[in-house]
C-alpha cells in the first residue's frame, strides 16, 4: 500500500489501519514507530525541528523541480542515517515515488 501525501507517494511504508490507541493488559500496546520517523524526516525541512536544526528533508522542495534521483536518493540516506537508520534500498521513480527499506542499528 501507499501513502499520498500532497502528489509525494511514499511505498512501503505501511498505511497501519487508522492507527487506533490500543491497549492490552491494561495497558499501553507499544508499536515500532521507524516508518513515522522516515516520514517526518522526509516531509520536514531543515530548521523546522528547532532542537535539530539540521534534520529534514523538505521532499515538498523536489516537486516541481528537475529531479536527480541521485542526488535525492543521497540526502535521504544522508538524513536517515542521521537518524541511525540504514537503508537498504532507496529508489525514486519518475514519477515521484520514492520506495524505501531501511532499518535501525541496534
Amino acid at each position: 500500500m501507499a501513502l499520498i501525501v500532497e502528489d509525494i507517494i511514499f511505498e512501503s511504508i505501511p498505511n497501519t489501519q487508522k492507527e487506533a490507541l490500543q491497549i492490552s493488559g491494561g495497558d499501553f500496546v507499544v508499536k515500532a514507530s521507524d516508518q513515522m520517523h522516515i516520514q517526518h524526516i522526509l516531509r520536514a525541512s531543515e530548521g523546522q525541528y528547532y532542537q535539530h536544526p539540521f534534520v529534514g528533508l523538505g521532499v515538498r522542495d523536489f516537486q516541481g523541480a528537475t529531479l536527480n534521483p541521485q542526488r535525492l536518493k543521497q540526502e535521504i540516506k544522508t538524513q536517515l542515517k542521521a537518524d541511525n537508520l540504514i537503508t537498504k534500498v532507496i529508489q525514486v521513480s519518475d514519477e515521484f515515488i520514492i520506495n524505501i527499506d531501511a532499518e535501525r542499528l541496534k
